[in-house]
């Protein structure tokens, strides 16, 4: 791509003369809204700003009136020709000041400056600060005119309703004598009138420039300003001129902005028509009102920007972060078959860890008795903790003396039923009142008593040791209770921390591929303006052959084939993708946690606490007769 990608064709040598002069306006409004359709879509794009800013710039030109550039060197008098064509002192007219930023003068209802920064920034000042970016030379008006790009001054003026004034900073000299316009101003511009100065030598620079323009069909109209200092000096001069411009300029016309700034201010007729400045304003409205010429110079400035259009699709495959997005989202889809086992493995883990969770949280949940918690913690790996082991020998140690109690009680209570209705039988009474010896069954009754008083201390040992049992086991239940639940609930972490690990691998996943698909999705404009374009060119603008010449034509069918080249196929892996649907298992847990809430061992000391008949009392044997 050539290194200027706008380059204006201003005249077209092939245009056919048959065009009437509402046809091309018509055409350029027709053409004006597809290109504001296509920028449209190009806004929703960051990659591509400074091509759609020159899209945009583009189409506010040709919605804009006719931009005539005026250049020419220092000391030409092109500030005092504006402020007299606009017949008010706009520009500074202070002589030894150049302009000091490219300005467009244009028509507005509210007066005003508004500067366009480099950065796409654009503030606005009241319009008596022209000067503060154009002429003065302070060290306030410098640092703000930093990372300026131009200014545009909006004035009411009738001329402004007509067109719109380029105000340029003087012709650059650069090596090889060559001078140079600022491209992004020069391109905008629809047609380029050249103050030059009677009396002051016209340099080697500016007529090479002059000459590089022509061979692009840029011819300019020339301005020799100064035409009231002809008579005073010899013609030659004015000769010379002719000799020097005429082959390069489609038109010399000789003005004196001195005549004509006096003339506003003395309010005479007489010194204005002395000005020439009527055959310049005549020149300016036949730019104007030439429709044919504009439509040209829109359609090659579009023609280029597609040329730029093109060479921005062909680098976007190798730039960020199309780049890295495109490679991850087309390994994943191009590696679904081993990710697809990977994630039936993940799935099958994760049933298992939902299952073990559901089985864990409710460990405690119908533990109500110690033997059921002796059970349970015999069942479960809590037994290599040497507390929980101690505890549970004391548990099985404590159930067992209690058998031992209620067996020896149970026994004692069946002598005592066996004994107590002898002696109801033989002496009327029940065994617990007064034992009167008088018969010789007497004996008998003594000996059983003495046997159940035996028993009677063995159940009365045995229940108090019982007891001490009971408060040993009810002392260690408070922290085996405590360590017991601590336990199920770091099982529980660890299944949870299990899920989190299968999450996060997912989530890094979809979170990596969802990234990659969120970033090549903002090209999706690039791609609707790739087709539009190639639509819009084909339909429209390559079928209507009266707007370009045959080499233009050429140009562009080349440049809508590259176009057409590129190829943007993430769309085919993304949706790839999502015909895979992927499985997310980032809610698993949490569902498995709502549904599975953790039972804690509830069971208290009375629980624990054995439900036992106190000792019997002691028998004695009343000897009276």
């Amino acid at each position: 791509m050539e290194k200027d990608l706008t380059t204006i064709n201003d005249l077209k040598e092939e245009l056919p003369i048959r065009w009437a002069q509402e046809e091309p306006a018509e055409f350029l409004q027709k053409f004006v809204a597809k290109l504001q359709y296509l920028n449209q879509i190009l806004s929703h794009n960051s990659y591509i700003r400074e091509t759609s800013k020159v899209l945009n710039y583009i189409i506010k030109d040709a919605t804009n009136n006719t931009m005539v550039l005026l250049a020419g060197m220092t000391g030409t008098g092109k500030t005092s020709l504006i402020n007299a064509l606009l017949r008010r002192p706009i520009m500074s007219p202070k002589i030894e000041v150049a302009t000091a930023v490219n300005s467009i003068i244009c028509y507005g209802e509210k007066e005003e400056v508004c500067a366009h920064f480099l950065d796409g920034q654009i503030a606005s000042f009241d319009i008596d600060k022209v000067e503060l970016f154009t002429a003065l030379d302070t060290s306030s008006a410098r640092i703000l005119r930093e990372g300026l790009d131009f200014i545009e001054i909006f004035i009411q003026n009738d001329l402004l309703k007509l067109i719109t004034l380029i105000d340029t900073t003087p012709l650059q000299l650069s090596g090889n004598e060559t001078a140079y316009i600022k491209e992004s101003i020069l391109n905008r511009a629809d047609d380029i009138f050249w103050i030059f100065k009677y009396g002051q030598e016209i340099a080697p620079e500016e007529i090479k420039l002059i000459e590089k323009l022509n061979r692009k069909n840029i011819i300019p109209v020339a301005i020799v300003n100064g035409s009231d200092l002809i008579e005073e000096k010899d013609t030659k001069q004015s000769i010379l001129y002719e000799e020097q411009l005429a082959k390069h300029v489609r038109e010399i016309i000789e003005v004196s902005a001195k005549e004509a700034l006096e003339a506003i201010e003395e309010n005479n007729r007489d010194k204005w028509q002395n000005s020439q400045l009527d055959q310049l304003l005549k020149e300016l409205e036949k730019t104007a009102n030439n429709h044919a010429k504009r439509l040209a110079y829109i359609t090659v400035r579009f023609i280029h920007w597609l040329k730029r259009f093109q060479t921005e699709l062909e680098i976007i495959p190798e730039r960020e972060p199309y780049s890295t997005s495109y490679s991850v989202l087309k390994e994943y889809v191009e590696n679904l078959d081993g990710i697809e086992v990977r994630e039936a493995a993940q799935n099958e883990h994760v049933v298992e860890l939902s299952a073990l969770y559901k089985k864990q949280s409710a460990i405690f949940k119908e533990v109500g008795t110690l033997y059921q918690l002796i059970q349970l913690i015999e069942m479960k790996p809590f037994s290599d903790h040497q507390d929980i082991n101690t505890f549970i020998h004391q548990a099985k140690h404590y159930l067992t003396s209690t058998r031992e109690y209620r067996k020896l009680y149970q026994e004692y209570h069946s002598l005592y039923e066996v004994v107590d209705k002898k002696h109801q039988k033989i002496n009327g009474i029940a065994l617990l009142k007064n034992i009167f010896g008088k018969h010789d069954e007497s004996d008998y009754f003594k000996e059983q008593i003495e046997k159940l008083n035996d028993m009677q201390q063995q159940i009365t040992q045995k229940y108090n040791v019982l007891k001490l049992e009971e408060q040993e086991l009810l002392s260690s239940f408070i922290d085996i209770k405590k360590r017991l639940n601590d336990f199920v609930q770091n099982q529980l972490k660890s299944i949870s921390k299990d899920f989190s690990t299968i999450e996060f691998q997912r989530h890094s996943q979809n979170s990596k591929i969802q990234n990659a698909i969120v970033k090549l999705e903002g090209f999706n404009s690039i791609l609707e303006a790739q087709s539009f374009i190639i639509k819009f060119v084909n339909d429209y603008v390559l079928v209507e052959d009266f707007i370009l010449t045959k080499q233009e034509k050429k140009q562009l069918e080349r440049t809508i084939q590259g176009i057409k080249k590129v190829n943007l196929d993430y769309q085919r892996y993304i949706q790839k993708y999502q015909e895979a649907k992927p499985i997310s298992n980032e809610k698993i847990q949490a569902i498995v946690q709502e549904r599975n809430p953790f039972y804690p061992l509830k069971i208290s000391e009375n629980d624990i606490r054995a439900k036992l008949e106190e000792p019997p009392e002691v028998l004695e044997v009343n000897s009276n007769k």
